[in-house]
């Protein structure tokens, strides 16, 4: 072992005798080899990649809808597993080293596809984002950006309007919800022939993601990809 690493090893022990990190999902303690969730709860994740029949299925999300070049998304989200009590930390725990450490993951996902030239966060609406304090869809986002070396870009879309959360709300009261809620903010020039990758925190219906595509959709040769932390298939 180098030295460098010999002693960024001892200093992680120090802290871990002193300052116990604890596992994100199940609150076991974690080693120095661990960071956030234990291997425990990290092996027994909900993954959707390695299925081709999942890869389909989010691929076929917008048929119809909206133009898509490709939809990613690392985990399958159902009422009740893991998956929701990873965006239950992040989202109402504040839990942003989580998200950014699922983003890196999901940016190794990413690597064996085609390459992007911005990765845009879903905004929030300025209200929401002083509400909760920060973005959780730019935390995922800043993960996949480290791990892809390309560009987080939050100055290209605004969410102009406050609307309820999609909780409750039924397939189709969800996309009424969200008609007309985004507006670029930058001159659809500047996205011409550019391949952009559109992240979120979950995919359920898919009508936030929708109406943002829609607004991308309008530029000329301005390809948009989906990648999700989580998805509902």
């Amino acid at each position: 072992m180098r030295m460098g690493d010999r002693i960024g090893f001892y200093t992680r022990s120090f802290f871990n005798v002193f300052y116990p990190n604890y596992c994100n999902l199940c609150d076991a303690s974690l080693n120095s080899q661990e960071n956030h969730v234990c291997l425990n709860c990290l092996y027994d994740l909900p993954y959707l990649n390695g299925n081709n029949l999942n890869m389909d299925k989010l691929n076929r999300l917008f048929w119809g809808r909206v133009q898509v070049e490709h939809v990613y998304s690392l985990l399958d989200y159902q009422k009740g597993n893991q998956s929701q009590q990873v965006l239950h930390q992040l989202k109402y725990k504040k839990k942003r080293k989580l998200g950014y450490f699922f983003g890196r993951i999901l940016a190794n996902e990413l690597m064996q596809n085609e390459r992007f030239d911005k990765i845009v966060p879903v905004p929030l609406h300025p209200k929401k984002l002083k509400e909760r304090g920060f973005n959780q869809s730019s935390v995922i986002a800043k993960g996949i950006s480290d791990g892809l070396n390309v560009p987080v870009d939050e100055n290209i879309m605004d969410r102009i309007v406050y609307n309820p959360s999609q909780t409750k709300f039924s397939k189709y009261d969800r996309w009424n919800n969200v008609r007309k809620i985004f507006e670029l903010k930058t001159p659809k020039s500047t996205l011409e022939g550019v391949h952009i990758l559109l992240v979120d925190d979950v995919m359920t219906t898919g009508a936030t993601l929708e109406a943002c595509v829609q607004e991308f959709n309008r530029i000329e040769n301005c390809t948009v990809s989906i990648a999700t932390l989580a998805a509902r298939i």
